[in-house]
């Protein structure tokens, strides 16, 4: 690909989607009440967040409800798997963190050995135009995560801020294909490179985490959490989910539906019994599994910075918040051990 940045003038960016939009399914954030993903119509006015996305990208490749068969109440055997969804689709200023969150949703759904067919599709037919990002709001944390705001991987085109406009550029053959437009003009600008800020919310690694385990930080972190379930919901790394069956005269879909081990009834077996019965028990469970679970799985913990979860939170309180304080505990059980 080049390495060759291309202008486009701030009054044109409308123009630009439009073109888009005309051969192509295009998804770009909006703002109502929350900045949200939106199927960009023509004639639409269009405006790029500079920061984070209060939801997440996850929705476009994993639908919170989203049906995988049908089948007919009336007939004993009537299952019938969905077809894939098709046609070309481009998602226009998804920012490093989602783009990040993506790449790891990648592992789960696409090399763990259990191919999801119906996120394959979504994958193959959506060209990402990242967008890097101007700056980091207080609750963002992607350089603690090994991150930045203006990491380009993953990206089919990078998308950047420049005086007047913003700097476009193919990383991939898929993203060479839409920057052949007449409004995107060779030019020799560049991103500009910034320091970003990090040391907020530092985590123990993997294995010091698994020290912990039968600490009682659990119990006294889990005092106040609601287990609502809103971190969940809005993290663009969780993936577990429930199936269903929805019935309605005669007809029937099977959906999957996100789920949160959050809830009490998320781990309840069969036969009544709960292995994580109590709140502490849940709030260990998922922050062991952000950051030291799927580690030793995947070779990559499931946080990726965007500090979604520390806007949601009713009580103010995050998953990378409770690491920065097992950072704390576990020093302070090392100061012990000396004693």
């Amino acid at each position: 690909m080049s390495e060759r940045w291309k202008l486009l003038k701030q009054d044109d960016l409308a123009r630009f989607m439009d073109e888009l939009a005309g051969e192509r399914e295009v998804w770009v954030p909006r703002k109502t009440n929350r900045w949200d993903w939106v199927k960009h119509e023509t004639g639409e006015k269009v405006k790029l967040p500079g920061s984070i996305i209060e939801v997440s990208a996850k929705k476009l490749f994993f639908p919170r409800r989203r049906p995988i068969a049908t089948f007919d109440t009336r007939e004993k055997w009537s299952v019938k798997p969905v077809e894939p969804p098709d046609g070309p689709r481009v998602v226009v200023g998804m920012h490093p963190c989602d783009v990040a969150a993506l790449r790891y949703t990648d592992r789960v759904f696409l090399e763990s050995g259990h191919r999801d067919g119906l996120y394959a599709a979504e994958r193959d037919r959506t060209t990402i135009v990242g967008y890097l990002c101007d700056d980091m709001k207080p609750s963002c944390h992607c350089t603690d995560r090994n991150l930045s705001p203006d990491e380009t991987e993953g990206m089919d085109v990078a998308m950047a801020t420049t005086e007047g406009g913003y700097l476009l550029r193919a990383l991939t053959p898929k993203g060479e294909k839409l920057l052949g437009s007449s409004l995107l003009q060779e030019t020799d600008l560049v991103p500009e490179r910034k320091e970003w800020p990090k040391g907020s919310y530092p985590v123990p690694t993997p294995d010091e985490l698994m020290e912990l385990y039968e600490d009682d930080f659990w119990v006294e972190a889990s005092d106040i959490c609601l287990t609502c379930g809103a971190c969940t919901y809005t993290c663009p790394t969780c993936t577990c989910f429930l199936v269903a069956d929805e019935k309605f005269e005669g007809k029937g879909e099977r959906v999957t539906c996100w789920d949160t081990c959050q809830f009490p009834s998320y781990s309840r077996e069969a036969s009544g019994h709960n292995p994580r019965r109590t709140n502490a028990d849940r709030l260990r469970n998922r922050t062991l599994d952000k950051f030291a679970y799927r580690y030793f799985r995947y070779g990559k913990n499931a946080c990726i910075g965007c500090g979604r979860c520390v806007i949601i939170c009713p009580i103010r309180r995050s998953f990378p918040q409770l690491g920065q304080k097992l950072a704390e505990r576990l020093e302070e059980r090392r100061q012990e051990a000396k004693v």
